[in-house]
Order: structure tokens, then C-alpha cells, then sequence
């Protein structure tokens, strides 16, 4: 069974916080659809806090567990709350899920 990482931005509680958090889920191919924000909301104990964007959309940090993640999602600069990335876990962040 393929276990993959998905990564979803947060969009924040307020205009005034100025930053979203980054939160990620390990799971495999249990879900019928990628884990989104629906799920966060629904489930926020399944998602670990990894990092944070800025209200410019750029990445201010992220846990440095897999860097070709952090690599992949900083060339789609500036990103958006609400965006997901999922990646196959043990492999290179091109083997995007």
C-alpha cells in the first residue's frame, strides 16, 4: 500500500494574524479524495502543524523532514490558503500523488 503526505495551508482566523499554518497528514490510499480542508475541519487531530506562510504567500519556514517538498512548493510561490500538495512518501517531490 503506497503511504503519501499531503500538506494543506490553512487559511487563518483572521486578516490580522498575517500568516496561515502549514499542517500535514501521512494516510494511504484509504481516502477516496485527497485529504483537503474539509477534512482538517472535520478531523484537525489527523494533521500535524508543519510550518507557515506569509500573507504574501511565501513559505517562512517548514519542518525539514522532506526538503524536496519544501522545494517543489517553493517554486509555486506565492501560494494560497486553502492549497493542497500530496506527495508518495519515500520518493522524490516529483512523484506528485
Amino acid at each position: 500500500m503506497t503511504t503519501k503526505i499531503t500538506y494543506l495551508i490553512v487559511p487563518a482566523f483572521s486578516d490580522q494574524a498575517g500568516q496561515c499554518r502549514i499542517v500535514a497528514m501521512t494516510h494511504t490510499n484509504k481516502f477516496k479524495a485527497v485529504p483537503n480542508l474539509a477534512l482538517y475541519r472535520a478531523a484537525p487531530d489527523m494533521w500535524r502543524e508543519v510550518g507557515i506562510m506569509n500573507s504574501r504567500g511565501h513559505i517562512v519556514c517548514l519542518a525539514p523532514s522532506h526538503p524536496s517538498h519544501h522545494l517543489h512548493m517553493k517554486r509555486d510561490e506565492p501560494l494560497m490558503a486553502g492549497t493542497t500538495y500530496t506527495f508518495i512518501d519515500g520518493k522524490d517531490a516529483d512523484a506528485v500523488a
